[in-house]
């Protein structure tokens, strides 16, 4: 009797076992936006957290669906999405994912539209002379604004271009260098390793700082069909790495005096600059006196000519370093 008790109790336990981990597999994303083409497919990889499924597409004319992985498997946790559509149009394929052991259904909507616009995207607008590259990446949206998944495989024309609006800083055509990744050492997707063997620039670069100024980068699509859709544009600029030392906040008594260094990092070395400067200039702004302080006084004084700061009444005061083209 007691090891008839057993079994069931430990049918139960595999079903609740297996439950769980069959209701967590997921596609990487719901739905896809990519855009149409005729000169270039664009692909996106989908993939399943877990399991092994068949892949098939309700519309392969619009998207198509090809499995990724050895070709005697009749399954495979990841597939290549593609857009197919012939003529301009916003048109959605369902593509169904099903695992031949569990037989779950995972869903993704593949939707294929033309681009409306694009703009150039970055981490920072500011990058450093001769520092570590800063990488730019195109950003496409449709006609609604939503942002395409991939651009991979699509082929741009990015040039440095005169900036007539610099606003104080010196416009240079010379501040910026386009750079291939060949050229570094960051790795790229393998669709822009794959361009640039073929001397073809995608959605991705990398520019480097070769002199201090500001520099207008522009991009635009080479598809024929996107001969209307504005270039983007990105106005960097190149600075010297400069700190100053000490950098953190200090301290110091009334009548005390500290004297600070201006340093300049470029490929990993510092070195002092000589101050005063005609680059830069040491400013002492936002000075506010303490309670009962005398606000007709100063809470503190710089010596220019050997970049000393005197304490003069209690308070604080910003020591700040200005670029002397942008004042």
């Amino acid at each position: 009797m007691a090891a008839r008790g057993r079994g069931p109790l430990l049918a139960l336990w595999v079903l609740l076992a297996l439950g769980p981990w069959a209701a967590a597999a997921t596609l990487n994303i719901p739905k896809v936006l990519l855009p149409f083409t005729r000169a270039t497919r664009v692909n996106f990889t989908l993939e399943a957290t877990a399991g092994c499924y068949r892949w098939s597409s309700t519309r392969p004319e619009v998207a198509s669906i090809e499995p990724l992985g050895p070709s005697d498997q009749p399954c495979s946790q990841k597939a290549v999405v593609q857009a197919r559509l012939t003529q301009p149009a916003r048109l959605t394929s369902i593509i169904f994912a099903e695992d031949i052991t569990t037989g779950q259904v995972l869903r993704c909507d593949a939707i294929v539209d033309l681009i409306h616009g694009i703009q150039i995207v970055s981490t920072t607008r500011e990058l450093y002379l001769e520092d570590s590259p800063l990488e730019l990446k195109i950003q496409a949206l449709d006609s609604e604004g939503n942002t395409f998944s991939t651009l991979a495989g699509l082929v741009f024309e990015w040039t440095i271009v005169t900036d007539t609006e610099a606003e104080g800083f010196s416009d240079s055509h010379n501040a910026l260098r386009i750079l291939t990744f060949s050229e570094s050492t960051y790795t790229p997707p393998s669709y822009i390793s794959q361009m640039e063997k073929a001397a073809k620039q995608g959605d991705t670069i990398l520019v480097s700082g070769m002199k201090t100024g500001s520099s207008k980068l522009r991009a635009h699509i080479q598809e024929a069909v996107y001969g209307n859709v504005r270039p983007a544009e990105v106005r960097l600029l190149i600075l010297e790495n400069i700190l100053l030392s000490p950098a953190s906040d200090v301290y110091l008594l009334v009548g005390t005096s500290l004297r600070y260094r201006v340093q300049k990092i470029r490929q990993g070395t510092i070195t002092e600059l000589s101050m005063p400067s005609d680059q830069y200039e040491l400013q002492l702004q936002d000075c506010v006196p303490g309670p009962g302080g005398d606000a007709t006084r100063p809470v503190a004084v710089l010596a220019q000519d050997t970049s000393t700061v005197t304490a003069v009444q209690l308070g604080r005061s910003s020591l700040v370093l200005d670029y002397r083209s942008i004042l």
